[in-house]
């Protein structure tokens, strides 16, 4: 029975399955909205618009693969991210309602699923689970 303990202390807190999962949406919402983005329309773009999308799709998987894995220089990126381009999305999503109004809240849709995945793993479970799996690399390093 004490050798369950070890894994149920470092089971991952569901805040953090429940950011990812929000975050899958978020992007699952923008390639859904793609369509209604007047840029998609210009034949000169579509090809960067394309790459770009695969690109940010990709790293964000990536980032939040790491963080499932228990990386906290993920996590960490991730909700640095989130704060830096939160504030540039706003103006975007203005002249958004003045273009295509379906586009504008599809927008803050997927920007408030992301503000709720970042929320979620700054919970004190999700902090505290980073840095048990910390102290165990630490320990697993001092022990061999």
């Amino acid at each position: 029975m004490d050798e369950e303990k070890p894994r149920e202390i470092l089971s991952r807190p569901k805040e953090v399955l429940y950011a990812f999962w929000l975050t899958i949406a978020s992007l699952a919402v923008g390639i859904l909205a793609l369509p209604l983005s007047s840029e998609v329309v210009r034949s000169q773009i579509l090809a960067f618009t394309i790459i770009g999308l695969v690109f940010s799709l990709a790293f964000t998987l990536f980032i939040f693969f790491m963080i499932l894995k228990g990386r906290n220089w993920a996590r960490m990126l991730y909700m640095i991210l989130f704060i830096s381009g939160a504030p540039f999305a706003f103006p975007a999503i203005i002249v958004a309602f003045q273009k295509t109004p379906v586009l504008a809240v599809i927008r803050l849709l997927q920007l408030f699923m992301q503000m709720m995945a970042v929320v979620l793993l700054l919970q004190k479970t999700t902090r505290n689970w980073f840095a048990r799996l910390k102290l165990q690399k630490l320990m697993n390093y001092q022990l061999t």
